[in-house]
């Protein structure tokens, strides 16, 4: 399970609903507050690494559109000297830098959704953790009296207690739909469509070869132009 949408999922209601199932909410509130506490730590190190990584990616992004801005002025220059095959060459790179570029603005978008996605959830658990130290005694009293009004056998102790994460007991049973969803958008993902690859590739020569030629003909007629 993800810690971002683990985090999501943490709120102080749900975290007193559980304290409410256990025999001993006075020892297991203290571990749930030390593991709140290492995962405001992995929240920050998240956020701090998707901020890293969203800066890269505009990096990589600002590299490509200055290549492209060269591509075109050299594509401009090659045909005012007539060098046709050079501008053709210019315009074909042109071409599969734009390709380039649009699948790394798409990747600076995801980074940006990511870094504000991991800074709201940095932001969540810390309010929630202040909220449960704010709220500890009220928390605990009414842990009690749900305790001792429903008799809750030890084995429910037992199992929660024995978990590797407090924080997993109170999220434990949405992870199915988690996978459930996961393998939905691996089958989409699988989705080829339906013309064969080869095809697909002679189409996408012949596409690109006639936007080179329409490319290389508008220069050329630009060109012309300013020269008139």
């Amino acid at each position: 399970m993800g810690l971002i949408s683990r985090i999501r999922r943490l709120t102080v209601s749900r975290i007193e609903n559980f304290l409410n199932t256990v025999e001993d909410p006075e020892v297991l509130f203290p571990q749930l507050v030390r593991e709140m506490e290492d995962q405001v730590r992995a929240a920050i190190s998240a956020e701090t690494k998707a901020l890293a990584a969203q800066k890269a990616a505009e990096r990589d992004s600002a590299q490509i559109r200055q290549k492209l801005e060269r591509l075109t002025r050299g594509a401009e220059i090659a045909v005012e000297k007539g060098e046709d095959e050079t501008a053709r060459d210019a315009v074909k790179a042109q071409i599969a830098l734009e390709s380039d570029l649009k699948i790394q603005d798409d990747a600076v978008s995801r980074a940006e959704r990511a870094y504000q996605d991991a800074r709201s959830a940095r932001m969540q658990i810390e309010e929630q953790l202040e909220e449960l130290r704010t709220k500890k005694n009220e928390i605990l009293t009414r842990a009690r009296i749900a305790s001792t009004q429903k008799k809750i056998e030890k084995t429910v102790s037992g199992r929660a207690s024995s978990a590797n994460s407090i924080l997993d007991a109170v999220v434990r049973l949405e992870s199915k739909v988690e996978e459930a969803e996961a393998e939905l958008d691996i089958r989409r993902s699988m989705d080829t469509g339906g013309a064969t690859p080869s095809l697909e590739r002679r189409l996408d020569e012949l596409e690109q070869n006639d936007e080179i030629e329409k490319r290389l003909a508008a220069l050329k007629k630009k060109i012309g132009d300013s020269n008139v």
